[in-house]
Parts: structure tokens; sequence; C-alpha cells
């Protein structure tokens, strides 16, 4: 038995599957995946903060900021004697301790990237010279279309050989988990996709455009912006392609457990954001494709809620992997044949959140822990989240508010469980 685990951020899920249902045909790769999968259409990420979801996904729990040491599938799946190999297109050291191979050199060719390598380390904003550096790239970027500064990052080429030639050089029972990054603003046009024949610069000045001046922008350049970012999900969609052919090509595809699932949306002017998710639990910041396909999951669609928390049970319990604890989530495949309606899902904006969210699917209550403010969403006759519905429905309301409390809670009751004695005093 093999898991092959593809996570990917900025990926809206309906900017991968049409109204009727049908992943865009503009994306064969995704397509072919999705055709023979169970189609979880009603999926949401554990965060609006993808690397929150990538922790998630690895702990199958809400990270909290005292949550480090929670136990991961990597460490289920070396326990129980598997080869782990996780790749990841922007090399940083959290994730190194968490699992994900950590490339030697980045292929970041701008000033700010050699200048990086230089040093040995990414400048941040709030260093002596990192702010100067942001504020040259903000006013360069914006006045002449050119791009000074850009986090360190290795191409989606990259990171797709670096898996296969992982899964060449190791054998028995393998986890393969390979994250891309492509997709996450700026967005820039690609050969050959919808986004081919924008002029970079032009790209360059909108991307900051959304940022200095987005209510100036006209009808036409938010479609370019539109545009380039399908160039960007097309571009992906190539890359995830040449993997999974390299996959079948390696592994005996009969016998392997293959997940595609987004840690992240992509806001594209929507509620007045553009690409920032933080904290922001609007459809298109936490609704996020998830296909699973292999022994034991059939080609059907579901509508039930299902959350980045789920993965690991999922592909755990189909590869025969008990973990040590089960600290949350379900596995998915315990809802077939059932009339599932309501399953309730949570996300938390962060490891120590300002805001958290739950959601049945229809139904969908965030609120701000600082201030008690809740919105609540009826998605039966509102997919776009325009109207407040708070106060309408308020045995709905009451019911959504009261399974919140407990998530939060019970977060807090885990985080402050992990602390010491000493931690705890000092926090209090």
């Amino acid at each position: 038995m093999h898991v092959v685990l593809v996570t990917a951020a900025a990926v809206r899920r309906d900017h991968v599957r049409t109204e009727d249902g049908q992943v865009d045909a503009a994306l064969p790769a995704l397509g072919r995946l999705a055709g023979d999968s169970t189609v979880f259409s009603r999926a949401y990420t554990s965060s609006p903060d993808h690397e929150s979801t990538l922790r998630a996904i690895l702990t199958s729990t809400h990270p909290t900021e005292d949550s480090g040491k929670d136990p991961t599938l990597v460490d289920a799946l070396a326990d129980a004697g598997w080869e782990a190999g996780l790749f990841h297109g922007r090399p940083d050291e959290t994730r190194s301790s968490w699992g994900f191979e950590t490339p030697d050199e980045s292929s970041d060719e701008t000033v700010s990237g050699r200048l990086r390598a230089s040093a040995h380390r990414r400048i941040a904003d709030n260093t002596v010279l990192g702010g100067p550096l942001a504020s040259a790239d903000r006013l360069i970027g914006s006045s002449f279309g050119t791009r000074v500064a850009a986090p360190p990052s290795h191409p989606a080429a990259d990171v797709t050989e670096r898996a296969l030639s992982w899964l060449d050089e190791t054998s028995g029972p393998r986890f393969l988990w390979v994250h891309y990054d492509t997709a996450r603003a700026p967005h820039v046009p690609r050969e050959g996709t919808a986004s081919d024949g924008i002029d970079v610069r032009t790209a360059t000045k909108l991307g900051y455009a959304t940022a200095n001046a987005p209510d100036a922008l006209t009808e036409e350049e938010r479609a370019t912006l539109e545009t380039l970012y399908r160039g960007e999900l097309e571009h992906l969609d190539r890359h995830v392609g040449r993997l999974f052919d390299g996959i079948q090509s390696r592994l005996n595809v009969a016998d392997t457990v293959t997940a595609f699932a987004g840690t992240s949306g992509c806001p594209l002017g929507e509620h007045g954001r553009w690409y920032d998710t933080s904290g922001d639990f609007y459809e298109e910041s936490v609704r996020v494709p998830l296909f699973v396909h292999g022994p034991g999951f059939d080609a059907e669609q579901v509508e039930f809620a299902a959350s980045s928390v789920d993965v690991l049970p999922t592909l755990a319990a189909a590869a025969g992997v008990e973990r040590a604890a089960q600290r949350g989530g379900s596995d998915l495949r315990s809802f077939a044949g059932r009339r599932v309606t309501e399953r309730q899902v949570f996300a938390a904006a962060g490891t120590a959140p300002a805001a958290a969210m739950v959601c049945n699917g229809r139904w969908k209550l965030s609120r701000r822990l600082d201030s008690g403010r809740e919105t609540l969403f009826d998605h039966s006759d509102d997919a776009a989240e325009r109207r407040d519905r708070s106060g309408e429905n308020l045995p709905v309301h009451r019911a959504l508010s009261h399974a919140l409390d407990y998530f939060v809670e019970n977060r807090r009751r885990r985080s402050a469980s992990t602390r010491s004695p000493m931690e705890t005093k000092t926090r209090s």
C-alpha cells in the first residue's frame, strides 16, 4: 500500500469545479483524478491561513500556539515502518521541523532573493534592511511593473522532480506528500495558459494595485487579474499531471490511495479583499477542493461538510495505519452510505486565533473572538455570502453559536493543558 497526498495553496473550489459539478476542462489532471475519486464538494480548510492548515493536516487537529509537539502523520507512518517523503516549494525552518524536505538553495533570482541567499536568511519586513527594501519594492513595482522583493521559492517543476526522484530512491510502503504554492499571489503570466499574452509589467502593476488602490480597479483590470489566477491554476495542473504520470509509472496505482486537497482559497476582490485570507472565513478563502482516489473510495460526489483535519484520519485508516491517539478529525469513509446532512466543521484563524467559524454545509457562523460579533450565512440562497442572517433564524443561530462556544473553549483547554505549571503561571 502507498499513500500520495498532493496539497496546494490558493486553490478555490469554485475555480476548479464548474457550476455543473465537473472539474474545469482547462484542468485535465485534476479532472482525471476527480472523475475516479470520492469528491467532497463541501470541504473547508481548518484555517484561512494555509500554514496552519498544513499543520492541521499533519496532526489531524486544529493547532494551538502550544501544539508544536502534537503527533503527526509522519510519526504514525514511521512507527508503522513506512518511508515518508514531504516536499514543499518554499524552504522554511518551521516546515522542516514538521518533516518537509528543505532544498539546499533557493531558485529565487530577484535582487532580494540574492541578498537573502548571501545572508543565508530571509530579509523580514521589520528588519533594518527589510523595511526599506519592501518600500522600494512597492514603489518600483506599482510604478514600473518590476518586482524587487519576493520570498525565496522553488518552481513547481523542481518540487515535482524532487518528489519523483525520492520515489526512485526508496522502496516498500511509501507516503509521499507534495505541496505546491504556485497559485499564490503574486500571479504572473504563464505560457500556454489563459494568461499567456498578458504583459508581465501589466500583471505586476495590477498586483500592486490590489493592495494600494483596489477600489480604483476597472472591470477590465479585475478581469485581467482573474485571468492571471486562472493561468496559475492551469500551470499548477500541468505539474500535478506530471507528478501523477510519474507516480503511475513507479507505483501500483491499484494499491495506492491518492488525495488532492486545497490548503487555502484566494479572494479575487469579493468582500473587498484580494489574495489575503487571514482572519477571513468567506467561501472564497476557506472552501477548497478535496478528492480521494483509491481502494475503498467510490467515484461519487458527497455533500456533507469535510475539513482539513479529516485528511489524516482518512488516509491513515485507508492505509491500515493506527495512530497513537485520536486527537480530532474523522475517517470520512465512515460516513459512506449514511445520510449526513448537517455535519459540523470548524476553523480558526491561526494558532492564537482572533476569529473562529462553524459550518454545516448550508449554514455558516463566524465570530470575532475579541468583540463576540457573529455573522450567519445561509448557503441555500446566498452562496456569495452577502446577507447576514444572524437576526433572522434564531434557532439555527443559537445552535451553531453553542457549537462554536464548545470549539473555542476546547482549544483553550487543550492549549492550557500543554503548558507547564510555570508557563501557565507566567501567562496568567
